[in-house]
């Protein structure tokens, strides 16, 4: 049999060469903001902002994690203090992080104290009118974000980045998108609240259903549930997993809806299913992989900015009266802020280039899988002629 899984990894690389190459400052930018706000970008952007300035002790440099699921951060790079310095010198990192760590607390401390008086004086029906119109805006974003990845499919496949157009043309298909993975995530979601009570009872109360009979369950009945409910789970994961990455594609290629979709999906994986087992293993080591060019990329910038940005704070601290003038007073505190902002600022814009080429290659990788399986169902600009000149 023909593993479309192992034969995308080549096609995936020609389409991400010539959807990004030549270089153009304009379609790069345009590209780079959709890799920022589309769904599957938005939260490695939120990782990279969090990794951006971390402080390590003892020495000078950043020290931040890699996680096991391949989340950007920057590994230690740290310097030996001078020779000769002592007992006098001055460990900057630790003061840098003290006094980032107190401005933090105190504005948060004061943020949630005032949210909270301002609460407590409102009106029941006030407040449920706030949060139904947060929960609007939550979901109103989301959408966006959804749609800005069909929009991505739709530059994928005709080589024009555009914005207006097509996200006109595709929002109504990411709310449908936005909907069913709703549903998956509650559907998956009962089972484990279940197996929850059954385990302790008292989990009930701080979840705030009832129990039931659930509580009194066997050994043998308690397993059973919880087998069915892993089962259940994973079965709802997966599911959400093949409607973002190759049902929605499907969707833009044959301008349908997701029930569509999902019946043109499955009527050409259901025969080969061992293209399904086979894509979600070769995806998971793709995946691995972008993650970790993306780590390295935040680790080398993330290092550079961050000793830029601590002798900036060293700098600046001098007028004011030494380091610890960053706390103690309102201009050190304005001026921490803005160079951490600054940092943040600058490590995201400067990573973001091998982000673009990472999350392109992984999105056309899962669309050239469904290149090999469905052909017709592949938002993937056409291959150039090899007997053209």
């Amino acid at each position: 049999m023909s593993w479309h899984a192992v034969d995308a990894l080549d096609r995936a690389v020609d389409a991400t060469r010539r959807f990004l190459f030549p270089f153009e400052a304009v379609r790069w930018a345009k590209l780079a903001l959709l890799a920022l706000v589309m769904a599957g970008g938005t939260m490695g952007a939120s990782r990279v902002a969090q990794s951006a300035v971390g402080v390590s002790a003892p020495g000078v440099g950043l020290r931040t994690e890699i996680s096991p699921m391949g989340g950007e951060s920057a590994p230690t790079v740290t310097e030996a203090t001078p020779p000769g310095v002592g007992s006098t010198s001055i460990d900057i990192e630790r003061v840098v992080a003290r006094t980032a760590e107190r401005v933090v607390a105190r504005t948060a401390g004061r943020i949630v104290a005032r949210t909270a008086e301002r609460v407590a004086g409102l009106d029941d029906a006030l407040v449920v009118a706030v949060v139904g119109c947060a929960l609007v805006v939550a979901v109103a974003l989301a959408a966006c974000s959804v749609a800005f990845r069909l929009v991505f499919y739709d530059a994928l496949a005709t080589n024009d980045v555009a914005f207006r157009r097509p996200f006109r043309a595709r929002f109504r298909q990411a709310l449908g998108l936005l909907g069913v993975t709703a549903a998956l995530a509650t559907a998956a979601a009962v089972p484990t609240v279940a197996f929850a009570v059954a385990l302790d009872p008292e989990a009930a109360r701080l979840l705030g259903v009832p129990t039931g009979g659930l509580s009194g369950l066997s050994m043998v009945g308690t397993a059973a549930l919880g087998a069915f409910c892993v089962t259940f789970g994973a079965t709802c994961v997966l599911g959400s997993r093949l409607t973002f990455e190759l049902v929605s594609p499907t969707m833009v290629a044959r301008e349908t809806s997701v029930l569509a979709g999902w019946r043109r999906v499955w009527s050409s994986v259901r025969d080969s299913p061992l293209d399904v087992v086979a894509y979600l293993a070769v995806h998971a080591v793709v995946a691995s992989g972008v993650g970790f060019v993306q780590a390295v990329a935040v680790a080398v910038v993330g290092g550079v900015v961050g000793v830029f940005a601590l002798v900036t704070l060293v700098f600046a601290a001098v007028p004011l009266g030494g380091l610890g003038a960053l706390v103690g007073t309102t201009a050190g505190g304005v001026v921490l802020v803005v160079v951490l902002v600054c940092a943040v600022a600058a490590t995201v814009a400067l990573a973001l280039p091998v982000r673009l080429v990472a999350r392109t290659y992984l999105i056309a990788y899962e669309v050239s899988t469904l290149a090999g399986i469905d052909p017709d169902s592949a938002p993937l600009a056409p291959e150039p002629d090899a007997n053209e000149e």
